[in-house]
Formats: C-alpha cells, sequence, structure tokens
C-alpha cells in the first residue's frame, strides 16, 4: 500500500483547512497508508545561528558530526525521513500576510536539503531526486486572490517552485475568497471537496 504524508498547518478554530484535510482523510483513508503530521502541534526548529550553519555544512557536503551537532540536526532529519518514505503528500495551510506562514515555510526549510532530496555536479547543475513522489497543495486564503488586480500571493509559486526544485509533481487546490465571499462560501468549500475527491480518485484508483 502507498504511503501518504498530509502536513497541515491549522491553528485557528474553524479552520477551513482542517475541515478540508479532514475531508482528503475520510475519502483516501481506506485506500493509502495516512501519517499526519500537524505543525501546530510538531513544528519543525526554524533556521537559527546553530542549525542553520550545520544544514549549510551539510549541503556544502560535511558527514562527520559530532554527537551535540547530531542531535541539533535531528528534528531536520526526522521530517526529511518522514518525507522520503511518503509516495505522495498533501500540504495544507492558509496564506496570512500574501504568503505562507513561517511554521510551513520552516517545514519546506527542512526538506530541501542536498544529498537527500536533491543533487547537484557542476556538469549537470541542480537536479530534483524525488520525481517519484506527488504532491497536492490545499491553500486557504480570506481574500479572493483569484479575483483581484491589486493584491497578489506568494506562497502558491514559492510551494510549487520548491516541489520542482525536488522533482516532485504537485498540483493545487485554491481556497481564495472564504471571508470575502461569505455569501458564496458552501460553493466555494464545496468545489475544493470537489477536486480533493478527484485527486484521491486520480492518485489511489486510477
Amino acid at each position: 500500500m502507498t504511503e501518504t504524508l498530509i502536513v497541515s498547518y491549522a491553528p485557528r478554530i474553524g479552520s477551513y483547512n482542517k475541515v478540508l484535510v479532514n475531508e482528503f482523510i475520510s475519502l483516501a483513508n481506506s485506500k493509502t497508508k495516512i501519517k499526519h503530521l500537524d505543525l501546530v502541534e510538531s513544528p519543525p526548529d526554524l533556521l537559527l545561528k546553530e542549525n542553520l550553519n550545520l544544514m549549510m555544512d551539510w549541503n556544502q557536503g560535511k558527514r562527520a558530526f559530532s554527537n551535540e551537532e547530531r542531535l541539533v540536526l535531528l528534528n531536520h532529519h526526522a521530517l526529511i525521513e518522514e518525507f522520503l518514505l511518503a509516495d505522495y503528500i498533501v500540504l495544507a495551510f492558509p496564506i496570512y500576510n500574501f504568503t505562507m506562514p513561517a511554521t510551513v515555510k520552516a517545514w519546506i526549510d527542512a526538506i530541501v536539503v542536498s544529498d537527500r532530496t536533491f543533487s547537484f555536479t557542476p556538469e549537470k547543475g541542480f537536479k530534483g531526486t524525488c520525481e517519484n513522489k506527488r504532491a497536492l497543495s490545499v491553500v486557504v486564503a480570506g481574500f479572493d486572490y483569484n479575483n483581484s488586480n491589486h493584491f497578489k500571493e506568494y506562497a502558491s509559486c514559492t510551494v510549487k517552485q520548491n516541489f520542482d526544485f525536488m522533482g516532485v509533481r504537485s498540483k493545487q487546490v485554491s481556497v481564495f475568497g472564504v471571508d470575502q465571499n461569505k455569501e458564496h462560501l458552501d460553493s466555494i468549500l464545496d468545489q475544493a471537496k470537489a477536486e480533493l475527491k478527484a485527486t484521491v480518485s486520480d492518485w489511489f484508483e486510477s
């Protein structure tokens, strides 16, 4: 059976992300082994002075670390292993102030790692090493970015670029305008649920 990693950040009471994650789980539960990483309950380490420099050392080829250094890197490596074990990834989060929450970016920063999810050679440059994986982003926003001439969000392109960089084929369910267009909330959520159902069918039933 395939394994699906669900990575979600949904801290708000009444979160629509949580509603949609639960919908995906109910649709896919019998079709794939599901592991759920809740970034609210288990946030990744931010890249601060100590661990950032160790991660940079890793990306530059260092592999001989002390036991103390390995403990500092433990959170990052655990997140990488979870990602590498999964055949499918569902990443669900809201947009805050035009982009993704810092906790979600910290998860991305933890898994984009040299010799694990991408490689580099002077001859061929960068190459993603996760071509066998597929991902779905479920992105919720109160504002309707799809119908705005003045404001843009940068979460969608950031997520896609990172998945592309790692070689992961990805698509997105954009659930925009849930606050701005409350009179259409039911139809917005119904459309998102239909897209989730189509993804489950494509991934696990085709």
